[in-house]
Order: structure tokens, then sequence, then C-alpha cells
């Protein structure tokens, strides 16, 4: 029995050699991650308001292309405004004396004419071709869609990196529930192998019977703590479930520990995301005062009406018309309103180039302590490793000397108790440099997404 538990522990340890970075070389791993990254729904999100940006980038680049309306009105009215038109004070003199002259009545008398100042029963229709010509706004519009793509694109990258890294703890997490359960449940054996030879001992008035009822108790706790640790297993391979978007019940895929390589990362460090990100805003918030100072710019645009206006249902030759003209906006004067705004967008870049001087001390100082952390989970290992191989040495002859009748039960429990628990403590500190080296690859930002 005591040779079952060497050879697990020797099978599920893993040797780690001093260094600063390690990287475990694990198919199934990987698979995960690949997966996380195609199906997660965080990603799926990110890549939904990229796709967004984009949308706006196009959008912003027709404004240079000419733009048709249509547009119709009809106006009806009665009463209101009036001018006078004396026709007739003016012409029926004159008429009179044409038909006195021509004895005839070819020149009829008319009325004087009152006509509204609002049309009445009149239409309106045109198609509206506009063109600009000259509109820096635009410009500085389109540049500014440009950059916010960069900056989404930066945050999607460092939610796919920051998911890599939740992808890997929730795997060695599941890895080292796997192992826990593996221990205990050779601890579990032991001590039913430990209950039916104190039974032997009291049948054979070798042992009182405290002795199994101690040794029965001791496998009713390690029983309850074999459960446990399914309980937190099957926690483990749900959250790697999740962050995968499988079924939370999907059955994990562990790779065997004796099949990882523990290997020195020697990728260089990469370009953070985050300070990407805050590149990008800098870049933006100089777009924005460039921006700012372009509404004082003349703004040309051109543009051609094509339509058909006159009495209601009336279209003929003489409806129809065209009107081509060239507009120029320019604002002359906006109580500073200009140059306020292009000072606080001057003021936003300034605010953005302290941060990211702050940040990038930061992220030095994230990689440095998450190296030391490494360093040490590693030296804690390593120790643990040791502490393990002794207390398996102790056991081995404490059980001896127990089954030569030379040791107190308590003592070999004690042994026991000390060989379970260190051997779950070299799986948790096993686990511990898996996550400091996890840890670690995120912020050097040295894994690299397969295309």
């Amino acid at each position: 029995m005591f040779s079952r538990i060497l050879r697990l522990i020797c099978f599920s340890t893993v040797l780690i050699g001093f260094g600063y970075e390690a990287v475990a070389q694990d198919q199934a791993l990987q698979d995960y991650i690949a997966q996380g990254l195609k199906n997660n729904q965080g990603i799926k999100q990110q890549g939904l308001l990229l796709e967004r940006n984009m949308y706006a980038l196009k959008e912003a680049k027709t404004f240079f292309l000419p733009e048709v309306n249509f547009s119709t009105s009809y106006l009806d009215s009665r009463g209101g405004r009036k001018i006078s038109i004396p026709i007739g004070d003016l012409l029926n003199p004159v008429y009179s004396s044409l038909n006195a002259l021509t004895n005839s009545t070819a020149f009829p008398q008319v009325e004087n004419v009152n006509q509204t100042f609002n049309p009445r029963n009149y239409y309106d229709a045109k198609f509206r071709t506009s063109l600009p010509i000259y509109n820096a706004e635009i410009t500085y519009n389109t540049k500014i869609r440009k950059e916010q793509i960069n900056f989404q694109q930066a945050e999607v990258d460092v939610y796919k990196r920051e998911l890599v890294k939740e992808i890997k703890l929730a795997y060695y997490a599941c890895l080292q529930a796997d192992e826990a359960i593996r221990i205990l449940e050779s601890a579990v054996s032991l001590a039913r192998e430990n209950v039916r030879f104190n039974q032997t001992l009291v049948k054979n008035d070798k042992a009182i019977r405290t002795v199994v009822s101690r040794s029965e108790n001791e496998l009713i706790g390690l029983q309850a703590k074999w459960e446990d640790a399914k309980n937190q297993a099957e926690n483990a391979n749900a959250y790697l479930n999740f962050l995968v978007n499988n079924s939370l019940d999907t059955k994990v895929n562990l790779q065997k520990r004796d099949q990882l390589i523990v290997e020195a990362d020697s990728s260089a460090a990469g370009r953070r995301e985050e300070l990407l990100k805050l590149e990008s805003l800098y870049k933006i918030n100089n777009l924005s005062g460039q921006l700012a100072k372009a509404a004082a710019m003349p703004r040309l645009a051109t543009f051609i009406d094509l339509g058909s206006q006159g009495e209601f249902v009336k279209f003929n030759g003489d409806t129809r018309y065209y009107l081509f003209g060239v507009t120029l906006d320019w604002r002359v004067f906006a109580s500073n309103r200009t140059q306020y705004k292009a000072k606080q967008a001057q003021l936003e870049s300034q605010a953005t180039g302290e941060q990211i001087s702050q940040v990038e001390q930061q992220l030095q100082l994230q990689a440095q302590t998450a190296s030391n952390r490494l360093k040490s989970a590693v030296q804690i290992f390593q120790a643990a490793r040791s502490q393990t191989a002794l207390s398996q040495q102790y056991y081995q002859d404490q059980q001896k000397l127990y089954r030569e009748g030379q040791l107190l039960y308590i003592e070999l429990l004690d042994a026991q108790n000390r060989l379970i628990g260190d051997q779950l403590q070299q799986s948790i500190s096993y686990l511990n440099v898996q996550t400091r080296s996890a840890e670690l690859e995120r912020a050097k930002a040295s894994y690299v997404f397969s295309n």
C-alpha cells in the first residue's frame, strides 16, 4: 500500500528547475485555450464592439461622398397679408378710350388685384445632391474613428490575455483537485487497511478495542475529506467549462501529470495592451483638440437641386427646374468657444500622458513582483517535495515498528496524517507554481496568440 502512494507521488510530481519563468506545455490546456478564445461569450461581446467601431469608421468615410435627399412640400392658404395691385385703375381708362376709338368692346374692363403673400395650392418637390468640397471636421472625425478601432482592438487583446490566464488557472485548479482526490483516495485505502489490521490485532488479543475505534474514526474523517475534494473538483470543472462556453457538467479532459513537461519560458516580454490602449486614447485626445480647432475653419460645399414646383398636380416644362449652388460656412465669432474646447482636449492629452508614465511603472513593478513570486513558489515546491519524501520514509519506518508491536497506534496515526498533509501541501505548492507562472506570463504579455 505504501509503495502505491509512492508511485502516485512520483508520477504526479513534475520537476521544476530554478528560474523566473516556467510554462507547462500541455496539449489539453492549449486546446481549452483555443476553444475559449473562439467561444467565450466575453470575447464575442468585445468582438462585436470592435465590429461596431469598424462600421463607425465606414460611416465617417461616407461624409466625403455625395449625398442625395428627396424633399417635397405642399402649401395651401387663405387670408393673411396681401398686396394690392391697381391694374384696373391703370388700364381701364385706356381700355375705355380704345373701345371708343374702335367702336368695339375688344378691350374689357379688368379688376384690381389683391395678391396674398402665402401660396395657394402650391407644391415643391426636389432631389438635392450635395458634396462637401472642404470640411476639416470630417477629416479629423475619420481619424478619430480609425484610432477608436485601435483602442477597441487593444481592449479585445487585453480581454484575451486575461482569459488565457483565467483558463490556465482554472485548468491547474482542476489538476490540483484531481490530484487531491487521488491522494485522499489512496489515504482512504490505507486507512481501511489499518482498520483491517487493527481488527486482526484485537481479534488476536494483541490490541485493545480503542485502536479499532480510532482507526475507524480516522477512516470516516478521510472519507469526508475525499467527498469534499470531489465536490471541489466538480466546482473547478464547472468554472473551466464556463470559461470555454461548454455545458457546466461537461467532463474535463486532463492530461496525465506524468506527461507534462515544465521548461523555462524563453519568450520575450511583449508590449502590454493596456499601454496600447492609453496610447490610442492619447492620440484620440490630440485629434479631438484638432477637431475643436477645425470648427473655426471654413466649410465649403456644393449642391444641385432637380425638382418641380407650381400649382398642385401640374408637372410640365414650366414647372421643372434645376438649381446649382456653392455654399461657404465660416464661423466668425463664437465667444472663444473653439479655444475653450481645444484647451480641454489638450489638458486631457496631458493627463493621459501622465497616466501612461504611471502605468508603465506599475506594469514593470507587476512583472518584477510576479517574477519574484514565481521564484518563491518554486523554492516552496522543492521544499514541500523534500518534506514529502521525508514524511514517506518516516511513515514507512513507523509502520514497520507498529507492525512489529514496538509503536503505539497514535504515533503511527500521527505519521500517517503528516504524510497525507505533506502530500496535499506538495500538490498545492505545485499548483501555486503553475499559478505564478501564468501570472508572470500575463505580466510579461508573452503568450503568443495563433493566427
